[in-house]
Parts: structure tokens; C-alpha cells; sequence
């Protein structure tokens, strides 16, 4: 609302007004003695001065520039929108019985006032609202009926006395989709204008199944409304309801706080009661910069005597910006299914931390080094995109290998005879296919595949703050870089695994973030194993032939993983560190089954 506007309709509704009326007083004083006032203190007085006085506010608004009156019909319409209902009707069903879709249920104003109460309606859908992608899922693979869990993270709102954050809904043949009403009113923050955020976990029986993000423009005053771009839907995604999978026994989720470098980590779990709301933690504002030091640091240790205690401190340090109450819900997970290692599922939408190397307090097992990374099986997850969908897939089936690999013999690129030779026991061991390491056969590959299966890349990778041209090196110099993978789609299974150093760093882009990592889950990878630092090529080829000699053989990637972390840390203090540096981007329960006539021969490349 432009100050000449106010205060020219403030300066024609002083002389309509009757010598007793309040308002016309208030006016009067403010609009009295103005030479040298700011113009914006004034109009923000008039606009007080006039909310004061309800029956003047409709011919205010008549008397603002055009603009003005178009606003008045805005807030009108933001007025409708926030009218308290006991109830919202449940959506209809879709037309085929043996079909079940849900998508985020998530209905708020674009934009309400500070202080006044208003409506969310957080439920299933069978429609698509918003940007939302997935697949139906079929209902014959779960029983009828189903509680789901809705959980509502809400910063910046505040419930009407009463309503609760968390709410159980019952679908059932005949009422596929319920929703439930959640009264609330916005903070006052100080600020004309601000921005909240709605995110909303769905889990059954412990098991998240979906995220829904919305977006809500909060501002001060009534007569303020009209004035912010219209609020969208932020990447809602389609709920993956259980298939009678084995769901992990706990669930991390850490969001974004509106508070710069702050995170909300929520929890769930089909084994303990968990709190109800989540707790925050502080990273600061130079998370980024942190993750590409580490990358540095570690490579200036290698072969030094303080490799690990190095590492140990590290890893204390990532403890210390965790919450507290994270430890006491983990060590009543572990008690719960012990005598076995608890699986975590970690979905984030902080990139840059490595959670994998955080020691433990209270270790779970004294059998096992005190990293998170191996006193749990864990998988990690993005939350970054709307095309990545929430939970990961519990399978990859692979009917193919294929090795992206070559003799690096460009200057300025060390030879790389460990992973040529890593690259040939994949070939000799599982029938892997070749695809020569130059960008142009990449790039061809990708366009015209056939893609599924597993995709091993054997190589160098390249990673600096702020760098153009990170991404996987080629043996003819040039670099395949995170947006250039954007361009593709992997349309069938793929399990990705990047054996290059620094293939796991992130980069900031468009306020959010980016890397190889979230690059190949975007295009449809269902699980990514990628390392965050430079390795000794010979480490690197003795792992890799290791997990794929196990998880081929039917074990989990993740607890593969997790073993090869543990194991290594009992020795050679350099493997150790090359161990360490992997990260798994999947479900911790996510298996790799074999399909056709991959490897019939059952290989062995350990």
C-alpha cells in the first residue's frame, strides 16, 4: 500500500466526517503538523487509526487508488477463506474399487492476518493437489482398515487451546479418504510480512509413507492483504502406503526451521512412543563451507598417526549441533529390538553434514566403533525435490550391470590402474557391460540406454566450494556435472553406485542444494552408495568388490555397509577412512534382487 494513497484517502475521509466523530480526532492529529514525517510512519498511523474504527474502514477503502479496491476484494475473498468450519467433507473415492491412491491432503489460505484464527485441513487425497508426483499403489497389498498418523510441523502458528499438532486417521473401504480440521491462529512476528511453512509427515504404524509441504504468506494487518505473491504448494508428494515391507525402527526427518541454520528433527517409530513435537537444532550458516573443509582436511591426513582421533573429533562435534532427546529415543529403539542392530531411516533436507560420523554417546553395542555409521544400519534419504519420492523403495531389481570406467590419460589426471581393474572383475565376475568413460559416450548411454540395473561408475571425481565443474571426471578431462544428469530419466530400477572421490559433496543452487547424489535419485534411481572425500583407489576397489560379493548374495546394502565401516575401523587406519567416506542413499531395508539372466553364473568378485 503506497503512503500517498493512505494518506490522500485519510486527508478526503477527515472532510467527510462529523465534528464527533472519534475518528475524525485521531485523524486530525496525526495529519495535524506532518512537514519533514516519513510518509510510511504516518500512513502505518492512519492505517491504525482507522482499524479502530470499524464503520470506517469499507469507505477507506473506496477512497484508495484503484489498486487499493482490488486488495479490498482480496481480502474478502482471504476473509471467506478463513471462516471457522466443525467440519470439512471427506473426498470422494475413486471410481475403481481395487485402486488406491493417496496424495497430501493440505488446504489453507494463501495468505491470513496475525492474531486471527483460521483452518487447516490436513488429510488423503485421491487427486493430485499442487505439484504432486507417484504411482498409485494397489490396495490389495495391505489390509483394510488403515490408520494413518498425520503429524503437522507448524513454526510460526499456534493451535487454538484444545487441537493437537498429531492426528490418527482411519481409511477404510468406504471412507478412503478423511481429513481433519486444525484451528490456528499465526504468531505476530513484527514484520508487515512474512512466510510461514506447513509440513506434514504421514506414517502408518511407525513407518513414514509421505510429506507434504504448503506454503502460507502470514501479514500484519488486514489491509495489507493482496499484497504478496500468491502462496503454492511446495512439492507435496504421492503417499507410498505399506506393502507389508518391514519399515525401519526409526525414522529421523529434519526440516528446515524459518530460523536461518536451524533444523526441526522429528521422529517415528513402530517399536516406542515418540515425542509428539520435534526438537531443533543449530548447524549455523556455514554448513557448506564446513562440508567442503572437511573434504580438505581429511585428505591432508592421510597416513598420519591422528588419522582416527581426528576422526573421533569430528565426530564429536557433529554430536554436539544434534539434539539430546535423538540419544534417548535411539537407545529405547535399541533396547526394543535388540539383540539385533537397529535400522534408521534418515530423510533430510540438510545436505551438507555428515550424520554417518557422529560418535554415538551412549555407544549402542561396545562390539561396534562408536559412528553412528556402525553402531546403526542406516540409509539416508533426500528431501529436496518434488520428483524424489518419500519413503525410498524398498527393491531395486536388477536385470544388468553396466561399469563406466577408462584409462585416464589426460594431463593433470593420475592414472587409475585399481579402478581399471575394478571395472575388469566387474565385467569378468557379473557380466557387467562396458560403457567407455569419455563424456560423449556417457551422455549417449544416458539418452539411450537401456537403463536398469545396477550402474557402477570407476573413477576420479572432483569437488571445490563454489566450483563450476565438479561432478565425475572423464579420461578425456571434461566433466559430468549434477545439471547435466538432471537432463535424463532412468526409467527402470537403477542402484547407483559413484566409486569416485568427493562424489557425495553438495552445492548450493537456487536456495536449496545439489550434488551427484540428489542428481542421479532426481532422474529415478531407487538407492545411491557415493563416498564424501578422496580414497586411496586400491581401498576403493577393495570395498566395492566386497559389497557387491554380499549384497548380491542377498544382503542389504545398508547393513552391508554398516559391516564394512565397522570392520575397517579395527585396523589400517588409512582403509578405515576410506570406509567412513561412504554414504548409502536408500532405505536401510532395501534389497537388490537379481532378475532374468543377470549373472546366472552367480560370480564372485570378492
Amino acid at each position: 500500500m503506497e503512503p500517498e494513497s493512505v494518506l490522500a484517502a485519510a486527508a478526503t475521509l477527515l472532510t467527510e466526517l462529523g465534528e464527533a466523530a472519534g475518528l475524525r480526532k485521531d485523524l486530525s492529529a496525526i495529519l495535524a503538523d506532518n512537514d519533514g514525517a516519513d510518509p510510511e510512519v504516518l500512513a502505518d498511523d492512519v492505517v491504525s487509526a482507522v482499524l479502530a474504527h470499524p464503520e470506517a474502514i469499507t469507505r477507506f477503502e473506496e477512497l484508495l487508488e484503484p489498486t487499493e479496491a482490488r486488495r479490498a476484494v482480496c481480502r474478502e475473498e482471504v476473509l471467506d477463506a478463513v471462516r471457522l468450519a466443525d467440519s470439512v467433507p471427506a473426498l470422494e473415492s475413486a471410481a475403481d474399487p481395487s485402486v488406491y491412491c493417496g496424495y497430501p491432503r493440505i488446504e489453507a489460505p494463501g495468505e491470513v492476518v496475525a492474531g486471527w484464527e483460521f483452518r487447516i485441513v490436513v488429510g488423503l487425497s485421491p487427486e493430485i493437489i499442487g505439484s504432486v508426483v507417484g504411482n498409485p499403489v494397489r490396495s490389495d497389498g495391505f489390509s483394510w482398515p488403515l490408520t494413518v498418523t498425520v503429524q503437522t510441523l507448524a513454526e510460526g502458528f499456534t493451535l487454538v487451546e484444545g487441537d493437537s499438532w498429531t492426528v490418527d486417521l482411519r481409511v477404510t473401504e468406504t471412507e478412503r479418504y478423511p481429513c481433519h480440521v486444525l484451528r490456528v491462529r499465526a504468531d505476530s512476528k513484527n514484520r508487515r510480512v512474512w512466510s510461514g511453512t506447513l509440513h506434514v509427515l504421514y506414517s502408518v504404524a511407525g513407518e513414514v509413507v509421505g510429506l507434504g509441504v504448503r506454503s502460507i504468506a502470514v501479514v500484519s494487518d488486514p489491509t495489507v492483504l493482496g499484497e504478496c505473491a500468491e502462496a503454492t504448494s511446495g512439492a507435496p508428494r504421492a503417499l507410498l502406503l505399506p506393502r507389508g515391507d518391514e519399515p525401519a525402527d526409526l525414522t529421523v526427518t529434519i526440516l528446515p526451521s524459518e530460523r536461518s541454520g536451524r533444523f526441526h528433527f522429528q521422529y517415528q517409530s513402530p517399536h516406542v512412543r515418540v515425542p509428539g513435537l520435534p526438537d531443533e537444532c543449530y548447524v549455523g550458516d556455514d554448513a557448506a563451507q564446513y562440508a567442503t573443509s572437511l573434504i580438505t582436511r581429511m585428505a591432508s591426513r592421510r597416513g598420519r598417526p591422528d588419522l582416527m582421533a581426528f576422526m573421533t573429533g569430528l565426530g564429536k562435534e557433529i554430536t554436539d549441533v544434534m539434539p539430546t532427546r535423538l540419544w534417548n529415543v535411539l537407545a529405547q529403539v535399541a533396547e526394543a529390538v535388540s539383540p539385533r542392530v537397529p535400522t534408521v531411516l534418515l530423510q533430510s533436507a540438510e545436505a551438507y553434514i555428515p550424520w554417518e560420523l557422529a560418535v554415538v554417546p551412549d555407544m549402542l553395542s561396545s562390539d561396534r566403533p562408536a559412528f553412528l555409521g556402525c553402531q546403526v544400519t542406516l540409509g539416508r534419504w533426500v528431501l529436496a525435490d518434488r520428483r524424489i519420492t518419500v519413503p525410498p523403495p524398498m527393491v531395486v531389481r536388477a536385470a544388468s550391470m553396466t561399469v563406466i570406467s577408462g584409462v585416464y590419460e589426460t594431463d593433470g589426471w593420475q592414472r587409475l590402474r585399481e579402478a581399471e581393474l575394478e571395472a575388469a572383475t566387474l565385467r569378468a565376475s557379473y557380466g557387467a557391460t562396458s560403457v567407455e568413460a569419455s563424456l560423449t559416450d556417457v551422455i549417449s548411454y544416458f539418452r539411450d540406454g537401456p537403463i536398469a540395473g545396477i550402474v557402477h561408475f570407476a573413477g576420479h571425481g572432483q569437488h571445490t566450494e563454489g566450483g563450476w565443474d565438479n561432478g565425475l571426471v572423464m579420461i578425456d578431462g571434461m566433466t559430468l556435472d549434477p545439471t547435466t544428469v538432471k537432463a535424463y530419466d532412468f526409467p527402470g530400477d537403477t542402484f547407483v553406485f559413484l566409486n569416485a572421490c568427493k562424489a557425495s559433496a553438495v552445492q548450493g543452487v537456487f536456495g536449496g542444494y545439489a550434488g551427484l547424489v540428489q542428481a542421479f535419485l532426481y532422474v529415478g534411481a531407487g538407492a545411491v552408495v557415493s563416498p564424501l572425500w578422496s580414497l586411496d583407489d586400491r581401498d576403493a576397489r577393495c570395498l566395492a568388490l566386497a559389497f557387491y560379493h554380499r549384497v548380491l548374495k542377498g544382503e542389504k546394502p545398508a547393513e552391508v555397509m554398516r559391516s564394512l565401516r565397522a570392520a575397517a575401523t579395527g585396523g589400517d587406519t588409512d582403509l578405515a577412512s576410506s570406509a567412513l567416506a561412504y554414504q548409502f542413499f536408500g532405505h536401510p531395508h532395501m534389497q537388490v534382487e537379481r532378475v532374468g539372466q543377470f549373472c546366472t553364473t552367480g560370480g564372485d568378485a570378492a
